[in-house]
């Protein structure tokens, strides 16, 4: 063997060596940041909006969550969930809108390490389906509230812990989500890959390792497109943003939809990014999930209604 070739190969395995110390360590602090949410203050409160909102803590197994209670006229009562790094007022104008509308209550809530909550990591769906149950039982001890009639609105993150708190909560009688993950592993590498411009393997599936590392779930096992199909015969409601920065539209509505069972609605809002049909289409968004709420939610409980044909949105 010439005299070169035993340096050469030294040199390449020291330089794959330093490759992958790289990688590995770049992973790890990738994941890191992916797990801390960033704190965003208040931006609007329901006073703003002649909401008659009572301000609670409600306590839970990852800390004590901040919440706002606002009682309903009509009986039914929303549940929502707001996307990472936002918090409870992400939903104050939509609330307001369908108060307004028909009466419906809600209790808006902080995710924890979230807003004003305890401090806590983001388990995309994974832990913060806890903070659901917590909010359900807070609801339940009050002893004024039809339990008969919650339904659980969720945006991105919310919109996937939503879901999953769907299939293990069966008190929620219809579920509405926009800007869902059909599977969050894939939507993380795609996500990694949009807005590094590198390829997605093996980087980001080294973020999620470490991610289930440190917080201690299973990240790559979180599917909503697998369990919205356990939702029926409560029915779900997915909106996607066709310019959505985050998940990966229109695969992850299109999945998710075909995925649940009927009686089930979809909205392919073509000119909105993530989150923002309602703000884009404020009208349009409060009469698309009013209706869907007044017939699954308002009208009866699941055994006393008629269930109608799929519903698409129009081309």
């Amino acid at each position: 063997m010439a005299g070169w070739v035993v340096p050469v190969i030294i040199i390449a395995v020291g330089v794959l060596a330093v490759v992958a110390l790289v990688l590995l360590a770049g992973s790890y602090a990738l994941a890191r940041r992916m797990l801390r949410p960033l704190r965003t203050s208040l931006k609007h409160t329901p006073e703003e909006y002649g909401l008659p909102a009572e301000t609670v803590r409600i306590p839970g197994p990852r800390g004590t969550l901040a919440a706002w209670y606002i009682p309903a006229r009509n009986g039914c009562t929303l549940i929502c969930c707001h996307g990472i790094h936002d918090n409870r007022s992400q939903w104050v104008e939509q609330v307001a809108r369908l108060h307004e509308r028909s009466g419906y209550g809600a209790l808006l809530f902080d995710f924890g390490g979230h807003g004003e909550s305890d401090e806590s990591l983001v388990t995309y769906g994974a832990r913060e389906t806890d903070d659901v149950a917590a909010a359900i039982a807070y609801l339940r001890q009050r002893g004024d509230v039809d339990m008969q009639r919650l339904a659980i609105l969720g945006y991105s993150l919310g919109a996937i812990t939503a879901t999953l708190a769907m299939a293990e909560q069966p008190e929620l009688r219809c579920l509405v989500v926009e800007s869902d993950f059909a599977d969050v592993e894939h939507d993380l590498v795609k996500l990694f890959s949009r807005f590094t411009g590198l390829p997605g393997f093996p980087l980001a599936n080294l973020v999620v390792f470490w991610g289930e590392k440190i917080a201690h779930v299973r990240l790559s096992t979180i599917r909503p497109a697998q369990v919205v199909s356990q939702i029926a015969p409560r029915a779900v409601f997915v909106i996607a943003d066709l310019r959505d920065q985050v998940a990966d539209e229109p695969h992850d509505g299109e999945t998710l939809y075909a995925s649940a069972r009927d009686p089930k609605r979809y909205w392919l809002v073509e000119d909105s990014g993530h989150v923002q049909a309602f703000f884009d289409h404020p009208s349009e968004w409060i009469e698309r999930v009013g209706s869907f709420l007044d017939e699954y939610l308002a009208a009866g409980l699941p055994g006393e209604m008629a269930e109608p044909e799929a519903q698409h949105a129009p081309a």
